[in-house]
């Protein structure tokens, strides 16, 4: 069975009158990992757990606030999940995967905005794989520095903090930093969220380099959809799918599945071009 995060399990009203007196054996569902949700289903009540070993969590009050934007409220029960992951201080390296429109980039941009306001870090290391869209014509040299040739790659949090004036404000004051794959070997980044958007175009060498990034008091945040990988190299050695394969059940890390198409009705077309 494909990991994907969370599992979902039917009970009965009894097995569910067990979870609320505390009495619920999970070492009964087989082949669960340290940080795996469970979300036990009977009728209309879903409950929302979080495995840790020994322990389980209820899923905390899934809410992302922040004076850069409006509340940013969970449209479904994967994205309550993705919340929580994000939100957890004990996991220090988070995945989520998910189909175009999921909220990869909204749950995310908003979860670091967050913390950033609250002290919990102290800026944004922002990444974004040099890898343009396949079967497209590249558009050739970029004229400026290399923040003007990167700042095409900004789009996805740009597009979720207010715009661009918003945006540069937070370049000039080095709350963002944007930096190029090709240049972080030999960094170390100390007290920040390592932001990697789009991260289906890496490979698994890549992956490892940017977890030996990870400096004290750092978390290194990827999202990514891995059917919508733009080179081959990508779907032959995809640093996503190794990433859940070899890390799943490890305490430092966690992991969500978005399945939801949430952008809208319009979006939701393009699954049927599959």
């Amino acid at each position: 069975m494909e990991y994907l995060g969370y599992k979902e399990i039917e009970v009965n009203e009894d097995e569910l009158a067990e979870f609320y007196a505390g009495l619920y054996d999970f070492s009964k569902i087989p082949e669960l990992y340290i940080n795996e949700y469970v979300l036990l289903k009977f009728g209309d009540t879903v409950e929302k757990i979080c495995y840790q070993g020994n322990t389980v969590r209820r899923v905390r009050w899934p809410l992302i606030n922040g004076s850069h934007e409006d509340e940013i409220k969970p449209r479904n029960i994967y994205q309550c999940l993705a919340i929580d992951l994000l939100q957890d201080p004990q996991t220090k390296v988070k995945l989520l995967r998910g189909v175009y429109g999921s909220g990869k980039d909204m749950l995310m941009t908003g979860a670091a905005m967050s913390l950033l306001e609250k002290g919990k870090f102290k800026k944004i290391i922002f990444i974004r794989p040099n890898v343009t869209v396949a079967n497209v014509p590249d558009i050739g040299y970029l004229p400026g520095d290399t923040n003007e040739k990167l700042a095409w790659t900004l789009g996805p949090i740009m597009d979720k903090i207010g715009g661009e004036v918003k945006l540069k404000t937070l370049l000039n004051k080095g709350t963002i930093e944007n930096i190029p794959l090709l240049y972080i070997r030999g960094r170390s980044f100390e007290n920040s969220i390592i932001y990697v958007t789009e991260g289906q175009n890496m490979t698994a060498d890549t992956v490892k380099l940017l977890i030996s990034r990870v400096g004290e008091g750092s978390e290194l945040w990827i999202n990514g959809d891995s059917r919508q990988v733009d080179r081959n190299i990508y779907s032959e050695n995809n640093g996503l799918a190794k990433m859940v394969e070899r890390l799943k059940g490890n305490p430092l890390f966690g992991y969500v599945w978005l399945p939801l198409t949430e952008r809208g009705e319009v979006a939701n077309l393009a699954n049927l071009l599959d």
